[in-house]
């Protein structure tokens, strides 16, 4: 099998025998860990966690399974050892593409995110940039499964089992991700430790691709970084502390604080049972490590990220002891970087690892002060000949992950963008500044020619937060009269459009309200259009699970649909039950989606596009 317009070489039988016989001797039959017995022996901070392993002390046993070859870039399907671990040897499966040109190339590990698998296209695009990457194929699912039926190239982590699940991974010897310090018979200590978590045996193979790439003649040993999506993101952070990277991009995962709840509220944080909070803390969280990363950081997530919640972000970046960092976020969305946020990657590494002038702007400095009942917020981006935009929002929900970010009113004096926020009694303010800048040119995963970068994010946080305070707010019913387009509105690369508007305690969510759309169609225009509502990430008493709505739309100019929330059809699990016996309110939804497709091409249309601009005009909860 080869990738669309590629060339697939299957590697010589006396090649592939010559490679692998100098590639790997007999491995001893050593344990690469030596198991902890005694409580005295298990490390208490980050730094002493890793002290004592050198990754690249054992001998990777490198096997070339398959090579292609497309546009000037070699990609091949390798596997090596990670370890050897209760008397049986742990392999993963692996991409390794770079450029053929005969140099030494910046490289950097990726590490995908769960539930995904390594893509040797991403590799394609990372070489066409000038890098050399390995993309771990940590979770194990199946790579190539028409030249390797049997999986017999695959990842095999032996007795040992840092993966999800039986769903994903053919060997897989638990029912869900390991967590817990606690010991069981696949962990590698055989007493409370926190080498027993699925996150330690992770980073470890992380730290073994870095032994990968700097044995390459493709790779310049001195050029590394690292980069994940997700869990990835959680695996990078992790790694960063590794001595031999010299940059590293975690995407929307890998942030500090999971543990906490959110600003004056009981619930929010994101922990498992682990068996020792203050163990976790010290050895395994994000925090423990990002205290001691002395590299470039990126951090390239979404603006209500579920993992990398953004407040979190911040609090992570505030931990590093240097301040070469920067955040950029795509607005309005979970868990998906944007166009203009994949952009940084390629920056920030060729400025970096490739040691390629990018001329990246400083973090936009900013000031936040409060006089009374008004907050003052000020931006003042740096190299100004290059900015297109810049954008102030805030909000007054401590929920960053359902909050809607409202954008601020701004004025412009001299250099400086101002916004005046009301300050609300017993209520948080969070606020912050995106600044749009232009790329001399367009790059791959890059639609048109921008990046983004986020200011620091500014908080007021009052020591009696109350949220029923929301009910003192002026209300108003308006969800949006796309006056702005779809500025309100985040995609996640496709052509339906998702808000959070109506978690915001500005919106007029009285039950009993109906809900109104008004489309605008032309001449003989046939729509289908569906609705999406969701409750997800609400609070624990609040989630009502999934809810939809669709119908054919035709006729000539603008027309209105009225809807009630009986209007509306339960979501259904995949066994074909309901989610749960929760009524649709308007005040729980945490995510609402619409999409419009033209009935006589069945193509989606794109309302941010100019071809999809005036279609919705607008939405609203309107009184019986």
């Amino acid at each position: 099998m080869s990738i669309s317009g590629s060339k697939t070489i299957a590697v010589p039988a006396l090649l592939l025998a010559s490679i692998l016989a100098t590639s790997f001797t007999v491995s001893a039959q050593e344990e690469s860990l030596t198991p902890y017995t005694q409580a005295s022996e298990v490390p208490q901070t980050a730094v002493n966690l890793w002290k004592d392993y050198d990754p690249r002390k054992e001998d990777l046993e490198v096997k070339i399974h398959h090579e292609w070859k497309q546009d000037g870039v070699v990609t091949r399907l390798i596997s090596f050892k990670v370890g050897r671990f209760k008397d049986s040897d742990s392999r993963i499966a692996a991409y390794y593409c770079f450029p053929e040109n005969g140099k030494k190339n910046p490289a950097f590990v990726w590490c995908h995110g769960g539930g995904q698998r390594a893509d040797r296209k991403r590799g394609l695009m990372f070489a066409k940039q000038g890098f050399a990457s390995v993309d771990i194929n940590w979770l194990g699912r199946p790579l190539e499964t028409e030249l390797d039926p049997d999986n017999a190239w695959g990842t095999d982590w032996g007795k040992i089992d840092p993966t999800h699940d039986g769903g994903f991974y053919p060997h897989a010897l638990r029912e869900e991700f390991k967590y817990s310090f606690n010991p069981d018979e696949h962990s590698v200590d055989p007493i409370f430790s926190p080498r027993n978590s699925n996150w330690f045996i992770l980073s470890l193979a992380a730290r073994r691709a870095l032994s990968f790439l700097e044995q390459q003649p493709e790779v310049d040993p001195d050029q590394l970084g690292c980069a994940g999506f997700s869990m990835g993101g959680m695996i990078t952070s992790m790694t960063s502390i590794d001595k031999r990277l010299k940059a590293v991009a975690p995407f929307i995962g890998g942030t500090a604080n999971l543990y906490t709840n959110y600003d004056g509220l009981d619930w929010g944080a994101d922990i498992h049972e682990i068996g020792d909070l203050a163990l976790h803390k010290s050895t395994l969280d994000p925090g423990a490590y990002w205290k001691h990363v002395t590299v470039p950081v990126m951090f390239i997530s979404s603006s209500n990220d579920q993992y990398a919640t953004f407040d979190r972000i911040y609090q992570s970046m505030d931990m590093l002891p240097h301040d070469n960092w920067r955040v950029t976020c795509n607005m309005h969305v979970q868990h998906k970087p944007g166009p203009e946020q994949w952009a940084m990657l390629y920056q920030w590494f060729k400025q970096y690892l490739a040691g390629i002038e990018q001329n990246i702007p400083p973090t936009p400095a900013s000031e936040f002060d409060i006089d009374g009942n008004t907050a003052h917020f000020t931006v003042t981006p740096f190299q100004q000949e290059r900015l297109v935009d810049v954008e102030i929002y805030y909000s007054y929900d401590p929920r960053p992950i359902t909050r809607f970010w409202k954008k601020a009113e701004t004025t412009k004096e001299g250099n400086t963008w101002n916004a005046e926020l009301p300050v609300q009694p017993k209520l948080p303010l969070y606020t912050f500044a995106l600044c749009r800048y232009a790329l001399s040119s367009a790059t791959p995963l890059q639609r048109g020619r921008a990046f983004t970068l986020n200011s620091i994010e500014h908080t007021h946080i009052p020591e009696n937060i109350d949220l029923i305070a929301f009910g003192d707010l002026s209300q108003s019913g308006l969800i949006d009269d796309f006056s702005n387009g779809m500025a309100n509105w985040g995609s996640r690369g496709q052509p339906g459009f998702k808000t959070h508007k109506f978690q915001d305690p500005e919106l007029d969510t009285t039950p009993g309200n109906k809900l109104a759309v008004t489309l605008d169609l032309k001449q003989g225009q046939e729509l289908f259009l569906r609705l999406d509502l969701n409750g997800k990430y609400n609070a624990p008493d609040k989630e009502i699970g999934k809810f939809h709505y669709e119908r054919n739309v035709s006729g000539n100019g603008p027309q209105t649909i009225l809807l009630e929330t009986k209007d509306f059809k339960k979501g259904k699990t995949k066994k074909g039950t309901t989610e749960n016996d929760r009524p649709l309110e308007w005040s729980k939804i945490t995510t609402f989606a619409i999409t419009l497709t033209d009935t006589k091409t069945k193509r989606k249309i794109n309302l941010a596009s100019l071809q999809g601009a005036g279609v919705l005009q607008r939405m609203e909860l309107v009184q019986p």
